[in-house]
């Protein structure tokens, strides 16, 4: 397909009735009046109200409707951006809310023609839940730490790509679930591009509610973070968003668990000190250094959700070990790993 100068907005939805009128709407304002530009939804197959919240939406909004294949969030945003009929393509989220200035903060940077993709700033919603408060704090947090301006992983949901860049190293890996914009990240360097964060360019995101929720999200980030592991090993160490420290974690975790498993029945024959004691000041140093972090985002934000950094993200480590211990599973045994085993949909409440 020609590309033409403008921006189409791609939005993927699947069972997301909950926040899609919300994101839709501030993705409508955002563009009133803009003759080059459009808003693709990708309606992949949602069992909940989603599709006719869309069609209604669409009576009044300038929204152009396709079905997906039902094969996952990578494989939606294909056909979404196979669809466009403009030349940057801005992917976001059924649960992102985009702020004004969004799209005039991202387009700038592509005036680099290096530049293949630039993404927007999460910011914290003061009303949300405990668990949600602390993912974005835990996340801007991290984004804080980046050079100014640059990154080496662009997060979907909250971005703006270069079209042709895009096709040229063929799309999203529609083999993946969570993961899949680290992995095209990961290839836009590799062929030479470069990626953008721009503070300027605000939204909100609608994490999962509850800690239910949260730990279910968590597994699925895991089990998708072993998925491009396997892909990309040199990565093994993370990126500049999910640093070392962070990938380290849920390993840690996992020799600790190990040896206080191991030190039960070892009980029996009076060996299991030194396997508990390694195991208990393991999780004790995990413990003290999630401390630690949470006490700086304290400082740093003055929100109270910090301090749940310690028991919330070693609850993260045990559902990467989970995810460790599923994703090892199905290898040995050969089943091949699918979007779905990372990417679950919100649950249908209707």
């Amino acid at each position: 397909m020609q590309l033409n100068d403008g921006i189409s907005f791609v939005v993927p939805v699947h069972n997301g009735a909950a926040t899609i009128r919300e994101s839709l709407a501030a993705i409508a304002a955002e563009l009133a009046g803009d003759l080059s530009a459009e808003i693709i939804v990708v309606e992949d197959g949602s069992i909940d109200e989603s599709a006719d919240i869309v069609m209604d939406l669409a009576q009044t909004m300038p929204i152009r409707v396709i079905r997906g294949s039902g094969r996952g969030a990578a494989a939606a945003l294909n056909a979404g951006i196979r669809a466009a009929r403009y030349s940057l393509i801005a992917q976001v989220d059924q649960d992102v809310i985009i702020r004004p200035g969004w799209t005039r903060a991202l387009t700038s940077a592509f005036e680099n023609p290096a530049v293949a993709a630039a993404q927007g700033w999460y910011v914290r919603d003061p009303s949300a839940s405990l668990c949600v408060r602390a993912m974005s704090i835990d996340l801007e947090q991290r984004y804080l730490a980046l050079p100014d301006g640059h990154t080496d992983h662009v997060c979907t949901g909250n971005s703006v790509y270069r079209a042709s860049a895009l096709h040229w190293i063929g799309l999203f890996d529609e083999t993946l679930g969570y993961g899949y914009d680290n992995d095209v990240s990961y290839r836009l360097q590799e062929a030479g591009y470069r990626l953008r964060i721009d503070r300027n360019a605000q939204s909100l995101h609608r994490w999962r509610e509850g800690l239910e929720g949260y730990l279910r999200q968590q597994y699925g980030f895991g089990y998708g973070r072993i998925d491009l592991v396997n892909k990309h090993p040199w990565r093994f160490n993370g990126d500049s968003v999910s640093p070392p420290v962070m990938m380290w974690h849920p390993l840690l975790m996992g020799i600790a668990l190990i040896l206080l498993l191991v030190s039960g029945p070892l009980a029996l024959f009076g060996a299991a000190w030194p396997y508990f004691s390694f195991g208990a000041t393991l999780l004790g140093l995990l413990f003290l250094e999630r401390l630690a972090s949470g006490g700086r985002a304290f400082a740093r934000f003055g929100d109270v959700a910090s301090l749940t950094f310690p028991l919330l993200h070693l609850a993260r480590d045990v559902m990467w070990v989970a995810a460790i211990g599923v994703w090892t599973k199905r290898w040995i045994t050969g089943e091949p790993s699918l979007p779905s085993h990372s990417m679950r949909a919100r649950a249908h409440s209707g």
